[in-house]
């Protein structure tokens, strides 16, 4: 019998921290680590303690003001960038400060003006360009514009300038093309603000993980790591670019054994039926703990370095595997869900080419019902 539930995912700091590095190496420039949607499902303050620890972070970016509150709050002293939008709410505890905001229209300029006056500061912002993305951001003709107004604004101070790219995951020409206009763009504007002085004391960022490997962008000083630092490649065409390490493996283990007869069915639905006398684990993860129900009559699982399927449907809380072939299996027996167990793997690529999805998903998906424990590198505790 387990002592607890052994549904765990265990986050291997050590990884982590050489993918952070091979990304500095391969960007040329300091690495803004994104750790929104709690690192990726990573754990976002374990994750940003131990970066800030044990390298040369400038700041940290996160989607949201409530993930910079938790980060401040849990003591992280370096700043964070908020990659997505400002609202009312989000004021107080931007002028706190710590705490950079992305802007790309006037009105939210404006009101956090005002709580900047107020409140006796001055808040550093970035001004984000829409390049070619479409989604937020200033169109890159107006850019100069508003870094000029909003740079009359009492109480800002505009530190920063940015863009997002749209395909540089992608290695068509089209995406190819596409990318290298964006970047094109992104430079004009940028060559725009020296030419008024301003430019060479902003801090300019347009790669993402697939442009630190695929791209050089001069005259970038930042570049944002997200789904790279997790060890996962935004791209199949990266593999053998950069030396990546899976951060995360997600276990459990078997908590009962069971022979099903020819006839006999396992499941909801009914929708797996032994034709033969078969050996059936029991498994405690399900799709409340994020493991996604398509897997059902899919997915494989790792049993002493083998691979063995999921037999019926995926429930809530648990799944049931055929392990009739694996020599010697037994109750206890370590399971591993996603990550390497002996000569095997089950990669999250794996996993998101299964369910006709990206890696990203397969990360964030996993619920807080699952606990992260982080692997120190030097003690190989369990912290965090």
């Amino acid at each position: 019998m387990f002592a607890q539930r052994p549904t765990v995912a265990e986050i291997d700091l050590a990884a982590l921290l050489h993918n952070y590095q091979e990304l500095e190496r391969c960007a040329g420039c300091s690495v803004i680590p994104v750790i929104k949607a709690d690192a990726y499902g990573h754990g976002a303050l374990p994750v940003a303690r131990f970066l800030a620890r044990r390298a040369a972070v400038p700041e940290f970016a996160v989607a949201t003001v409530a993930e910079a509150r938790q980060l401040k709050e849990g003591g992280i002293e370096e700043p964070v960038l908020i990659l997505g939008a400002l609202y009312e709410d989000d004021l107080e505890s931007v002028v706190a400060g710590g705490i950079i905001p992305v802007l790309w229209e006037l009105e939210s300029a404006v009101r956090l003006s005002e709580a900047a006056v107020e409140a006796r500061v001055r808040v550093p912002v970035h001004i984000k360009i829409d390049t070619g993305m479409g989604r937020a951001g200033v169109p890159a003709g107006e850019a100069r514009n508003l870094v000029a107004a909003i740079g009359r604004l009492p109480g800002l101070e505009v530190n920063g300038i940015l863009s997002h790219l749209a395909v540089a995951d992608g290695e068509m020409p089209w995406e190819k093309r596409y990318t290298e206009k964006q970047a094109r763009l992104f430079s004009r504007v940028c060559d725009e603000l020296e030419g008024e002085e301003r430019g060479d004391r902003l801090c300019r960022h347009l790669a993402n993980s697939a442009g630190i490997v695929r791209y050089d962008f001069n005259g970038c000083n930042r570049a944002r790591a997200g789904i790279a630092l997790y060890g996962s490649w935004p791209d199949d065409g990266l593999r053998g670019k950069i030396d990546l390490k899976p951060v995360m493996t997600v276990k459990t283990g078997i908590v009962l054994l069971k022979k099903l007869s020819p006839g006999q069915s396992v499941s909801y639905g009914c929708t797996y039926t032994a034709r033969e006398e078969i050996l059936v684990g029991l498994l405690p993860i399900g799709y409340a703990d994020g493991l996604n129900r398509r897997l059902s009559g899919r997915g494989e699982v790792l049993v002493r370095g083998r691979r063995a399927p999921i037999i019926g449907r995926v429930c809530m809380d648990w799944i049931m595997i055929e392990v009739t072939d694996i020599p010697g299996v037994a109750v206890g027996d370590e399971v591993v869900i996603l990550g390497s167990q002996g000569n095997e793997c089950i990669s999250a690529e794996e996993l998101a080419a299964t369910l006709d999805t990206i890696s990203y998903e397969i990360f964030c998906n996993w619920s807080p019902r699952v606990p992260r424990l982080h692997l120190e590198p030097e003690t190989g505790m369990e912290g965090g």
